[in-house]
């Protein structure tokens, strides 16, 4: 395939994407990125390449959470607005934006029970009791209760959650227990199987979900056991909370679907998320009080509380 020609402002684009990996990967992506680019001038009917169908091209191979990189190429002073100087000033700070997303919904399993007959457990992986993501747990729940159901939530900073050791003892034919390794998780084996729905609400710390809540999932695996037999019976509902600093709502899109994903290969189909944004500056999304600031804005809230009611079939 002939490579597509591209303007200079599309090289300067494309070159300061690709310096940004390592060059074992670089010549992978660049293919990736040149074969959807000619696509896109085909369909435009275009000979060269601007700025902007570079960009275009560069957006189907990478994650949202690269929009930032392209702030800053097209408006630094922009970039800054959004970011440094809600690090130097305390008044930037509280007027940075916050925004919560409720994906859109779809047709989920439907509950087998009435409200008033499930049980939802709620799991946080903030370490932050009190902030943005424990927050919005709680308003999901509020609205949980609301309509009759039984709720619970664990903050998994709380647990003496051990590694998964890769042992692998839980798939040995005859193997009766759920993990070999003992900790607070004995506990909550049970507590899982026998919810109707679960909620996992985690923040991104550092452009993935955060530690306290990939340990937990590791443990999740001895559900599937001996020859990949399924003993799992359930089909759960599910919930998923993710927040961040950054100000576009969607950075991170991957990670929440990631978990999502991780969800159904549990059978718990996810019937509504949350992303929630804006939380970083000077504070790193806390008041005064070390709050979350999401606290200031019941409006956002509500959209958690809803979730919530529609979680367990409520109206």
């Amino acid at each position: 395939m002939n490579e597509p020609v591209l303007r200079e402002e599309g090289k300067k684009i494309l070159e300061t994407i690709l310096n940004l990996w390592p060059a074992i990967i670089r010549k992978r992506r660049k293919e990736k990125i040149l074969r959807i680019l000619s696509g896109l001038m085909a369909v435009e009917g275009v000979a060269e390449a601007g700025a902007d169908l570079v960009s275009e091209a560069i957006k189907f191979v990478v994650p949202n959470s690269y929009d930032a990189v392209f702030i800053m190429m097209e408006d630094m002073q922009k970039f800054r607005k959004m970011t440094t100087e809600t690090y130097e000033d305390i008044e930037a700070y509280k007027a940075r934006p916050i925004n919560v997303r409720r994906w859109d919904l779809v047709d989920g399993p439907k509950p087998a029970k009435t409200p008033e007959q499930m049980k939802v457990l709620a799991f946080c992986a903030s370490p932050r009791k009190n902030g943005n993501t424990d927050l919005l747990v709680e308003e999901a729940l509020k609205g949980v209760v609301s309509t009759g159901a039984q709720a619970e939530k664990i903050m998994l900073q709380r647990l003496k959650l051990k590694f998964c050791v890769g042992c692998r003892k839980c798939k040995d034919a005859g193997f009766e227990e759920m993990c070999i390794v003992k900790d607070d998780m004995t506990d909550i084996y049970p507590k899982i199987v026998d919810s109707d729905a679960i909620i996992i609400g985690f923040p991104i710390f550092t452009g993935r979900e955060c530690a306290q809540l990939a340990t937990f999932f590791d443990r999740w695996d001895c559900f599937v056991r001996a020859k990949h037999q399924d003993p799992r019976t359930w089909d759960k509902r599910g919930m998923v909370i993710g927040t961040w600093g950054f100000s576009t709502i969607d950075s991170y899109d991957d990670i929440v679907e990631n978990v999502m994903i991780l969800l159904k290969m549990h059978r718990i189909e996810t019937v509504e998320a949350l992303s929630a944004c804006g939380f970083e500056g000077m504070l790193h999304g806390l008041d005064e009080n070390r709050k979350g600031m999401i606290a200031q804005r019941p409006e956002l809230l509500k959209k958690a509380f809803d979730a919530g009611v529609s979680l367990v079939g409520g109206s």
